[in-house]
């Protein structure tokens, strides 16, 4: 690695919060992201997910950070190359605690305490914010009239949530409401529904980020509404997910502009206007949601994929292995997850005929729990990890490392020791998902 200590480091792309770590940890005085075109992108650099704690207010960024258009790192680099370069920067952060208001409509299912579907959007927004995320909150404000004016035909509540703190907070709202009502999402929420960005003019590309427990409602969503064939990809972590140590199967729509066109250049920018928004697109963005909302709030057993979660987990297993290499044996992971995924397909075969019910909801939600939990979150459920994570079993993570460092090195030896650790908490997640896998097929409800 370059030596970079007491020195600014000018940076192409724009502001990301792991290059910033890194860069402090080395010593660095400061950084200047350079954007590839003529604009700047308002975003944040810390990688603490919500509201600190003493667990995490340390990774708060303290070093100056700024962000320029090309031609002034254009500029920048012409003078550096003529020698060595002294320059000046400043930065002025706006932080510290703040009240803020989060709004929040409850549509109740057949009873007060019926299991819900979590429907959220982030209200607020970087300048005139139209597209993101004005258009969506109409569209939000839309399908919440709608649902309520049918909800004698929910199965489920629907709680829909505009959350405050998206970027200024990094998804303190969201962050927020699993703080305070963790246990009342554990017991009654079914799934994590967000939207984000719809209705943008030009936009043509659908697509979706899922779990693989709801990737199938996402494909019959946009096979019923626009005649697309998707496959979903694995979500990051972004967009308000707030609730993978609550263990909620997640889903999110998209229609993206085409990068050829400029993509959506104008995102976090002044240039966020209301000329932004296409409205034939919003009421087709909005109707795939409603179509998506339909379908996990209307249909008499939860529509999650048991196998498909089961067989992501397999697929996750088997590549962290190869990361390292074949240097880390997962092979006892590998086979309790070829036994959860048989009790998965008898459990999925039986479900056709079962009759639903609440109880039948949050068992099959139990059910992904544990591999949801271990597949997207590297340390507890309870305090939200940090604004990066590599991948699915993140907590295998240095996997990777073993393929890198020497054998018997301090590294390796290190690496090993959090691998082995991260195993067992492995195992034990397939294995409290076999056993509730083994009760629901029990159960009188599925037999």
């Amino acid at each position: 690695l370059p030596d970079v200590a007491g020195a600014i480091v000018l940076l192409d792309g724009q502001p990301r919060n792991i290059p910033v770590i890194i860069l402090d940890r080395l010593g660095a005085a400061g950084v200047i992201f350079v954007h590839p075109e003529e604009r700047v992108n308002d975003l944040i650099v810390t990688s603490t997910w919500g509201t600190p704690s003493l667990l995490n207010y340390h990774r708060l960024p303290d070093m100056p950070v700024a962000h320029i258009a090309r031609s002034a790192g254009e500029r920048l680099r012409a003078l550096l190359a003529r020698g060595p370069l002294e320059v000046e920067l400043s930065a002025r952060a706006d932080a510290g605690w703040k009240e803020l208001r989060l709004a929040i409509a409850r549509i109740p299912g057949p009873e007060p305490e019926s299991p819900y579907v979590l429907f959220g959007g982030h209200i607020d927004g970087w300048h005139y914010a139209a597209t993101d995320e004005g258009a969506s909150n109409a569209g939000m404000l839309d399908l919440a009239l709608a649902f309520h004016a049918e909800r004698e035909r929910m199965r489920r509540g629907l709680v829909v949530a505009w959350w405050p703190g998206h970027s200024n907070a990094r998804y303190g709202g969201s962050t927020w409401f699993a703080d305070h009502f963790f246990d009342e999402l554990r017991s009654r929420a079914v799934a994590h529904v967000n939207v984000d960005g719809i209705g943008q003019m030009g936009a043509r590309l659908f697509a979706a980020a899922t779990t693989a427990s709801l990737a199938e409602v996402a494909r019959f969503a946009m096979q019923r509404g626009v005649d697309a064939n998707i496959q979903p990809t694995r979500p990051g972590r972004n967009s308000d997910q707030s609730f993978n140590g609550v263990g909620l199967p997640l889903l999110q729509l998209y229609r993206n502009r085409a990068e050829e066109d400029g993509g959506y250049w104008w995102w976090h920018t002044p240039e966020d206007t209301f000329d932004k928004i296409d409205f034939d697109i919003l009421e087709g963005d909005t109707h795939l949601y409603a179509i998506a909302l339909s379908a996990l709030l209307g249909r008499e057993v939860l529509p999650v994929d048991l196998v498909g979660q089961v067989e992501a987990l397999g697929a996750a297993i088997a590549a962290r292995s190869e990361l390292g290499s074949g240097q880390f044996d997962l092979s006892q992971a590998a086979e309790a997850q070829g036994e959860l995924l048989a009790l998965a397909g008898r459990l999925e075969a039986a479900l056709p005929r079962a009759t639903g019910s609440p109880e039948l909801d949050m068992a099959l939600v139990d059910v992904l729990r544990p591999l949801h939990r271990v597949l997207y979150v590297p340390l507890t459920p309870h305090h939200p990890d940090a604004g990066a994570v590599p991948g699915p079993l993140p907590g295998l993570a240095p996997t990777r490392t073993l393929a890198e460092a020497a054998p018997g090195s301090e590294r390796y030896r290190l690496a090993m020791a959090t691998l082995v650790r991260e195993r067992n908490r492995l195992l034990e997640a397939i294995t409290e998902s076999n056993r509730r896998a083994t009760a629901l097929l029990a159960s009188p409800g599925i037999r």
